[in-house]
């Protein structure tokens, strides 16, 4: 199976030749239709600054790019490979009682993550039609292969404590023991 749109003018294919490399997009090869196009997605979110003179407002910006982007340019900010999707909202809490705030405020961001990246995760499951730089449609698929994220995101994102490990079983107790934990 090529993976790739069809030829769209005589003598040009477009490819995305790096993500046959992939191991984990050998099931996804096998879901999609011949000659549709599977189109890598990449998100990244951080928790910055985005007012400093007006109120010191923070959020979590959450960026998205293409996974078939040469890894040179995908080094180098100054060329935007990374677009801004969506500004989600950091919490602060009026009642002085802390039990629950940690929870509604993961819970906003799971929220929120679900409600932005919806279109994203339909294009996945059944594709979406898109137009490439001449004008030609292409039926093409989105998956997600990577997540970008800072070890207090991937806490947040993988619904653990802070100070448990985001890929293991080991709690901070645990951590610089020789002994493996299980995933």
């Amino acid at each position: 199976m090529k993976i790739g749109c069809q030829e769209t003018v005589p003598g040009i294919y477009r490819q995305v030749e790096q993500l046959q490399n992939f191991p984990s997009f050998d099931p996804a090869k096998d879901q999609i239709l011949n000659g549709a196009t599977l189109l890598g997605v990449i998100l990244s979110s951080d928790k910055t600054n985005i007012s400093v003179m007006t109120g010191n407002r923070m959020a979590h910006l959450l960026l998205i790019s293409l996974a078939n982007i040469d890894p040179d340019i995908h080094s180098k900010g100054s060329l935007h490979v990374h677009v801004l999707l969506a500004l989600l909202p950091i919490t602060s809490f009026l009642h002085l009682k802390t039990r629950i705030h940690s929870l509604l405020s993961n819970h906003l961001i799971h929220e929120s993550l679900d409600f932005v990246l919806k279109p994203l995760k339909s294009a996945t499951s059944i594709g979406i039609m898109m137009s490439d730089p001449i004008g030609s449609l292409c039926y093409c698929f989105t998956p997600l292969v990577a997540y970008i994220a800072d070890t207090p995101e991937q806490t947040l994102l993988a619904c653990v404590s802070p100070k448990a490990s985001p890929i293991s079983t080991a709690t901070h107790k645990e951590f610089g023991e020789s002994q493996l934990y299980p995933l």
